[in-house]
C-alpha cells in the first residue's frame, strides 16, 4: 500500500512540474483551460467545475494583471495642496533622497493633495522601523497600505 501510494504522488508532483513549466501548456499559460482542454482528451479524470467558479477566476486574473507590485506598506511625508505644495512636494522628495539614498520615494497626487510616500515595506513592523529612522528629519510620518515593488522590498 505504501509503495502504491509513493508512486501516486510521485506522478502526481510529476505532473504537476510539467503541467507548471512556461510554455507547456496549449492554452498560453491558463492553467485552467489547460485543466479543461486535457479533461476531455479520453483521460480518466473529468473537470466539472460551476460556471460562477470559473467566472471569479478569471476576475482575480484580470484584477490581478492591473496592479502592480504586492501588497505592502509605505510611509507618508508629505501631504500638502495650494499654492506651491508641487514645488515644495518637489524639493522635500530631493531632501529625502539625500539623507536616505538606499530608501525610494515616490510622488503622489489625489486631488487636490500633493503626497510623497516612502519605503517598501513588506511588513508593518519594516515600516515603524523606517518611521523611527525617518521622523526626526520628517515630523508626522505615519503608515500607509500600498502595493510596493517587491524588488525593492527586504
Amino acid at each position: 500500500m505504501t509503495r502504491f501510494l509513493s508512486i501516486v504522488l510521485a506522478s502526481l508532483c510529476t505532473a504537476t512540474v510539467a503541467m507548471a513549466q512556461p510554455g507547456q501548456t496549449g492554452s498560453g499559460g491558463d492553467i485552467l483551460k489547460t485543466l479543461q482542454e486535457s479533461s476531455g482528451r479520453n483521460n480518466r479524470i473529468s473537470l466539472e467545475m460551476d460556471s460562477l467558479l470559473v467566472t471569479n477566476y478569471y476576475k482575480l486574473l484580470n484584477s490581478n494583471k492591473m496592479t502592480s507590485g504586492i501588497p505592502g506598506y509605505r510611509i507618508r511625508i508629505y501631504s500638502e495642496s495650494g499654492v506651491g505644495a508641487k514645488e515644495e512636494q518637489q524639493r522635500i522628495k530631493a531632501r529625502f533622497l539625500t539623507l536616505y539614498p538606499g530608501i525610494d520615494a515616490y510622488n503622489s497626487y489625489s486631488e487636490p493633495f500633493f503626497k510623497i510616500y516612502v519605503g517598501d515595506c513588506r511588513t508593518k513592523s519594516e515600516a515603524l522601523k523606517l518611521i523611527d529612522k525617518i521622523e526626526r528629519n520628517f515630523p508626522n510620518p505615519f503608515i500607509v497600505d500600498d502595493f510596493i515593488n517587491p524588488k525593492n522590498a527586504d
